[in-house]
Order: structure tokens, then C-alpha cells, then sequence
């Protein structure tokens, strides 16, 4: 890709130079977090992913605003001219405001943690990292993309298993998880490095050779491998975001006489893969069926109850929304206050409980209500804003990745996994560069020695933080998970020790300030109450885990504890609750309650 960032346009903050152990932290984050996992955390997958993405962000962005100090001045007008700046502040504004009115302050902390870094992030890298190589970056993408694809089909075809998950077949589609953890995390990180190979493709087809030179079929090859994995995960959300963009990408590439031809030949190409991949295929016959049949919460897996519980909150807190991070503990609230109006949720999801809406700007509204909405609003009219200023030689990637990570937005939740928000947030970096006009210099500004010096001790505070919070979240994690395999195990036998039962609680004192929003740690505490015979404490456990975050097997445990204290009515309405929300559960009721 041909980079034209050069331009006199960019003010003199991005003219710092770029800073060597900063390039290699971010090869890092590209390379590192796609492949980590741990198997005796709770969760296995994502959560290791974020926390190591942000460390290793907060670390590339402390080696680049050190660099800083060799910039003799930087005025305060092109800071605030910043396209990074200008689209993340007032969304940051927003959500830190709403720390004051939410219910849920201990989910609002983690969240706004998360959206700092990750705004921080985007600013930092759209400035103080050079166009090329932040080019070059997203060419990397496509090293552990492959690596993933590979992996994904080699688990498909039963040919490597290098993880086992209880009870799934093979090839069964929650199999084919490669190291994501989860089918749609592993489809939606396959878009942006899909398009950038057709990019590199292309461009290098262009600048001549033809299909004679290795790079070519090297990057062919990666781009087949990624598409391919991406089909076997039937997530429909990314392969409907890979062809947006590639629409985009090809229809302003080609020549207007050969736009037509190229479009109606990729798609048909798009059907004869649909015909040929035997799971998609099957997923996608059910979904023309249902949408036949009027049945769209069907075409859309249940994302209509992540919807309207979004709607829900914004109705309910217009003003403020429920807090940046609090809408899983919502989400509960809001579903039983539309069934009360007689809505119908999705009979058929295997998750009765939405962790997040499914959709981007809906969570947004929710998170932080009508001014958020405004935010959001001022953001992308700022993207935008820098799309059209692009360069010709650029454009065409531009607004195709743009365009698959709207798409993903609109069903799937892109920018709260870190499996593909941290990739997102690179691309956007590099839209983001080319945006700045030009502007009258004021005579003052701040020197750049001591803004980077300033810049660079919030910035140590911060990776300080962030490895005690990786550190304290890793360790309740594991604790945790210690604590319900030993439940388990011991369940299984018919029998458990006290002495058991008091290290598992010993080990959940431990766990508890470590992880304080993880709402299994008082569930799992309520347990081992409730095996002790306790039902009093365990009852207040599962009422702590209630008001933590309301789920549907916390109502059916805090049922067990008032059904073993002999408080049966009270139990009945804790049964009642459990099985509205999870219809599922009345079969794991008492005897005598059912």
C-alpha cells in the first residue's frame, strides 16, 4: 500500500518520530493475544485475550509518547484537530459521566477501564505511529488469521483436535473454534485480515510479475485458507460483513465496464460456496426457511431479544443509560418486564441470558442513553469525515474495512472482544491518520519534553495497573475455576468433605476482591453453604450474586437455599423467576416444588 501521510496537513504532534520498542509491543499485540489461552481460568478464551491486548497496548503507547520529547513544541490546535481525539473524547465524556448515575458501579469501573484503553489506544497509535507502518501491521494480521483458519478446519475434518470441548461432536459448528473460543469471535476476525489479503493481492497483481512470484500464491493461498474457516464457522454476521466490504473493495477497483461482470460472477462464486460447504449451506436453507415462515427472531438466532431488552433500557434511562459495562446485569430486569407485556423471546437459545445486545449502537444507547446516542452520532460523522479525505490510492480499503465493521456492528459485538476489537482499532488508526486539514497556527503550545514526560508517567501508572488487574483477575479465575471442578468432582461422588467445603470457601474469600464482578464467585460460595447444610449464608450469597448480575440459575439456587430453610413459598417465587426467565430449569426443581 502506498502511503501518502506525508502530507503537510498533519500536525506537529504525529511528526514525532516513531519509536522502535513501540513497533515491536504492537507486532506483539498483533502476533501474541490471537494464540493465548488459559485452561484453568473460568473464562478460557476471551478474557486472557483482553487483558493481554490492553497490557500490551498501554506498553506500546508508553514507548511512543516517550518520543515525544524530540518534538520542540506542540500547539494546542492540532491536538484538539486530532481525528482520533475528536472521535473518541466525547463518547469517553459520556460514559465516564454516567459513573455517577448508574446501579451497577462495580460493572461500570471494568467497563470504563476497557473503553479507556481502547480509546487511548486509537488516538495514540492514529498519532505517534507512521502510515506505513501501520500498513505493514495490518498485513501481519494475516499471519495468525491463517494460523487460526488452519487450525479451525484441521478441527472441522477431525483431522487435529488440539482443544476438547465436552460434549460437542467434531465437526459440529461450537467446535470449530480454533483458538477463539467461540465460533462467532473466530468469524469476525477473519474479515479485516480477508480484505487486507485481497488488497495485497491485488496490488500485487497490478505492479507486475502476474501469478509467477511466491508472494502472490502465498497471499492467495492465506486469503483461501481465512475464507474457507470463515464459512465453516456458519457466522452469517461475518460473512455477510466480508461481502460488504468486498463489494466495496472490488466495485471501486475495477474499471466501470468490469464492475457489472466482476460483481455477478463473486456472486455466484458466493452461492457455489454456500452450495458447496455443507454446514453453511444447512444454516443458511434454515434461515431462508424461517424468513419465509415471517419468523425473523429465528433468522436472527434470538438477536431480536438482545434488541429489544437495549430498547428497553434506553426507554427506562434515557438521560444517562445504565452505565458503560452494565448491561448484562440489566439484561434480566428488562426481560422480565417484557414478558410482562407479553413479548415473546426466542423458545430455542441455548444462552437465556445476553452478556451484551448484539449490536453495537443499540448497546451504546443502552450503556449511555440519549446523550451517548449524540456521541455515538458525532463519531461517525467524524470517521466519515476521514474517509473522504483518504487518498485515492487508499480509499478503496478504507471504506471496505469500514464498511465489514459496520456490518459486524449491526449484529455481532466487534468492539467489546478483543480478538477483534484490537485489529479494528489498528485499522481504524490508520483511516484516521489522513484526516487532518490544515489550520492557522497559534503562537503557544506546550513543549513536547513535557507533555511526553506527563504523558509517560500516566501512561507507567497505568500498565502498573493494568498488570495488577491482569494478575488479580488471572488468580480469581483460577480460584474459581478450582473451586467448581472440586464442587463438581465431588458431587459426582455423592459426597462432600467439610474440610473440602472449607477450603473451597477459603479459596472464594480469596477470589472475591480479586475478581469483584465476576458473579460466579458468590454462586459458587452459596454452594458450598448450601452442601454444609447452611441454608441461611447461602442464601445470602445467592442474593448477593442476585444483586450482582439477576440470572436465571441464581433464582433456582437462592430457590434451594429458602426450599432446604423450609421457607417454601418463598421458595416458590424464586422457582417462578427462575423458570419464566429459563423455561429449561423446571426440570431441575425439587420434587415437591415442580
Amino acid at each position: 500500500m502506498k502511503s501518502a501521510r506525508s502530507s503537510p496537513r498533519r500536525p506537529s504532534a504525529a511528526a514525532a518520530p516513531d519509536s522502535r520498542p513501540g513497533t515491536f509491543l504492537l507486532w506483539l499485540l498483533v502476533l501474541v493475544p490471537p494464540f493465548l489461552w488459559a485452561t484453568v481460568a473460568k473464562e478460557s478464551f476471551r478474557e486472557p485475550k483482553l487483558l493481554a491486548s490492553e497490557w500490551l497496548a498501554l506498553a506500546s503507547l508508553l514507548a511512543l509518547v516517550w518520543e515525544l520529547r524530540r518534538v520542540e513544541e506542540i500547539r494546542w490546535a492540532d491536538v484538539w484537530r486530532l481525528s482520533g481525539l475528536r472521535l473518541a473524547l466525547p463518547a469517553l465524556l459520556v460514559a465516564t459521566a454516567g459513573l455517577a448515575f448508574t446501579h451497577h458501579s462495580i460493572h461500570a469501573r471494568e467497563g470504563l477501564i476497557d473503553l479507556w484503553i481502547g480509546a487511548v489506544a486509537l488516538i495514540g497509535w492514529s498519532v505517534a505511529v507512521p502510515g506505513p507502518r501501520l500498513e505493514r501491521l495490518l498485513h501481519g494480521l494475516l499471519w495468525p488469521a491463517t494460523a487460526l483458519a488452519a487450525i479451525a478446519i484441521l478441527q472441522f475434518h477431525d483431522l487435529w483436535q488440539p482443544l476438547r470441548f465436552l460434549r460437542l461432536a467434531p465437526a459440529s459448528r461450537l467446535a470449530v473454534t480454533s483458538l477463539a473460543g467461540n465460533p462467532g469471535d473466530l468469524g469476525a476476525y477473519l474479515v479485516l485480515p480477508a480484505l487486507v489479503a485481497q488488497e495485497s493481492l491485488w496490488r500485487r497483481l497490478r505492479d507486475g510479475g502476474g501469478w509467477r512470484r511466491p508472494a502472490v500464491w502465498g497471499t492467495a493461498g492465506a486469503l483461501a485458507i481465512c475464507v474457507y474457516a470463515l464459512l465453516l464457522t456458519q457466522t452469517l454476521a461475518a460473512v455477510a460483513a466480508l461481502l460488504a466490504g468486498t463489494l466495496l473493495l472490488w466495485g471501486s477497483r475495477l474499471p466501470r465496464r468490469r464492475v457489472v461482470p466482476v460483481l455477478a460472477g463473486g456472486a455466484l462464486a458466493a452461492a457455489l460456496l454456500v452450495a458447496v460447504v455443507p454446514p453453511l449451506r444447512h444454516r443458511v436453507t434454515e434461515k431462508v426457511r424461517a424468513a419465509a415462515g415471517g419468523d425473523w427472531n429465528s433468522v436472527l438466532t434470538g438477536r431480536l431479544d438482545g434488541w429489544r431488552t437495549a430498547v428497553w433500557m434506553l426507554e427506562e434511562h434515557p438521560l444517562a443509560g445504565v452505565g458503560q459495562g452494565a448491561y448484562r446485569p440489566e439484561f434480566v430486569p428488562a426481560k422480565l418486564a417484557l414478558l410482562e407485556r407479553g413479548v415473546q423471546f426466542f423458545p430455542e437459545q441455548t444462552t437465556v441470558v445476553f452478556a451484551n445486545a448484539h449490536n453495537e449502537y443499540l448497546e451504546a444507547a443502552a450503556d449511555w442513553g440519549i446523550p451517548g446516542l449524540l456521541a455515538l452520532a458525532w463519531g461517525l460523522w467524524v470517521l466519515l469525515t476521514a474517509l473522504r479525505r483518504v487518498d485515492a490510492e487508499e480509499r478503496s480499503l478504507a471504506w471496505a474495512g469500514t464498511a465489514a465493521l459496520a456490518v459486524l456492528a449491526l449484529v455481532y459485538f466487534p468492539f467489546r472482544v478483543a480478538l477483534v476489537a484490537y485489529p479494528a482499532l489498528l485499522f481504524l488508526s490508520w483511516v484516521l491518520r489522513g484526516s487532518v486539514g490544515e489550520a492557522p497556527r497559534p503562537e503557544t503550545g506546550i513543549p513536547g519534553r513535557t507533555l511526553a514526560a506527563f504523558l509517560a508517567l500516566v501512561l507507567a501508572a497505568a500498565l502498573v495497573g493494568q498488570t495488577m488487574r491482569w494478575h488479580d483477575r488471572a488468580t480469581g479465575s483460577r480460584l474459581l475455576r478450582r473451586v467448581e471442578l472440586l464442587s463438581l468432582a465431588a458431587a459426582s461422588a455423592g459426597q462432600a468433605p467439610p474440610a473440602l467445603l472449607a477450603a473451597n470457601l477459603d479459596d472464594l474469600r480469596r477470589a472475591a476482591p480479586l475478581d469483584p464482578v465476576e458473579v460466579g464467585i458468590p454462586i459458587a460460595r452459596g454452594t458450598q453453604y448450601y452442601l454444609l447444610g447452611r441454608p441461611e449464608a447461602a442464601e445470602r450469597s445467592y442474593e448477593e450474586a442476585l444483586r450482582l448480575e439477576p440470572r436465571p440459575e441464581g433464582y433456582l439456587n437462592l430457590g434451594r437455599a429458602q426450599w432446604q430453610g423450609g421457607r417454601k413459598e418463598e421458595a416458590m417465587r424464586s422457582f417462578g423467576v427462575a423458570v419464566q426467565l429459563d423455561p429449561l430449569l423446571a426440570r431441575e426443581l425439587p420434587p415437591g416444588a415442580r
